[in-house]
């Protein structure tokens, strides 16, 4: 695509008011705030040309796949929030080698070398995600909520002015105590 063709795109996103491409920037975490599809064929739609948008998929494991409809759901998928969540896996392995096992027993599958390393790989994932999870689980119980932090910092402003009796020593440590960032 030539140069004046792209300059042509990008005037055309600026002025449709396209959504941005809201990639992080590396340098500051923020969002990138040119338009979506910015520099590249396929304007308005996907990450700017600095932020992998010029090849939808540029690097790992599903670099061998170009098409824009996956590179939508790669990116829909990787923003949902229960991608994180171990349980939807875990169910599902266990769900494969149930299966699996139920049609060995109803004789519709025969054990091969094939199936018995499938199922060994399905199962050796399972373990490995519910230690995962448990870890999560443990991990959970000492995060604590920013509203238990305020309590526990309220607590601590009543005991000082229970205990310390200057009021501006009192006023300072709870101007201190204030200032702490959540």
């Amino acid at each position: 695509m030539s140069d004046n063709v792209k300059n042509d795109n990008n005037k055309k996103l600026q002025q449709k008011n396209y959504k941005i491409c809201g990639a992080r920037k590396k340098s500051n975490g923020e969002p990138c705030q040119r338009p979506a599809g910015w520099g590249t064929d396929h304007a308005g739609v996907g990450k700017c040309k600095l932020h992998g948008g010029a090849s939808v998929v540029k690097h790992g494991f599903y670099s061998k796949y170009s098409n824009h409809r996956l590179a939508k759901m790669i990116d829909k998928i990787s923003n949902d929030e229960d991608l994180l969540d171990l349980r939807k896996t875990i169910a599902l392995q266990q769900s494969l080698i149930l299966n699996i096992l139920e049609k060995l027993e109803d004789d519709e599958l025969n054990l091969n070398p094939d199936l018995s390393k499938t199922l060994n790989t399905i199962a050796d994932k399972l373990g490995k995600n519910i230690q995962r999870r448990q870890k999560v689980e443990e991990g959970e119980k000492y995060i604590l909520q920013v509203e238990e932090v305020q309590q526990v910092v309220q607590q601590i402003v009543l005991i000082i002015k229970k205990e310390v009796h200057d009021q501006k020593k009192i006023d300072r440590i709870t101007a201190k105590l204030g200032e702490l960032k959540w």
